[in-house]
């Protein structure tokens, strides 16, 4: 069985993405969807307490990111697993395809417009240029 990684954000585009990876499985691709929420690098420079605080606060933006994801892949029956890292989100899911050998990542887009997709130099163009594995956008 391979991993599909669909990394979520909370947004209808993630939201998109999900679904049509439900879609690949439901059509009978042997497939786990490896579910990412990637949250901001915490700073070292605050307390152990603040820290922690912080580390909470992200468990909770993560749930509330993944919510919508995780109901759509209970509901469809298909096998997943959750996955939550910190950092740049480009680079964090492009570290995560390599490390779990992922066969390909299918991700949302802001719908944004042509202007705004000329300057797509957001995570999905980074993405797109340098994942080792195939990546499908999801409007």
């Amino acid at each position: 069985m391979v991993e599909l990684l669909v990394p979520v954000d909370g947004s209808k585009p993630a939201e998109r993405a999900v679904r049509h990876a439900i879609k690949l499985v439901a059509g009978g691709l042997k497939a786990r969807i490896l579910l990412l929420n990637v949250q901001p690098e915490l700073p070292r420079s605050r307390s152990r307490a603040e820290r922690r605080s912080d580390m909470l606060q992200q468990l909770e933006e993560a749930d509330q990111a993944m919510h919508s994801a995780v109901a759509l892949l209970e509901r469809a029956g298909v096998t997943w697993e959750r996955c939550l890292r910190s950092g740049a989100p480009a680079e964090t899911i492009l570290e995560l395809a390599r490390e779990r050998h992922c066969a390909a990542i299918v991700m949302g887009t802001r719908g944004l417009g042509a202007v705004a997709g000329l300057v797509l130099g957001s995570v999905a163009a980074k993405i797109v240029q340098l994942a080792p594995v195939p990546v499908t956008l999801v409007k």
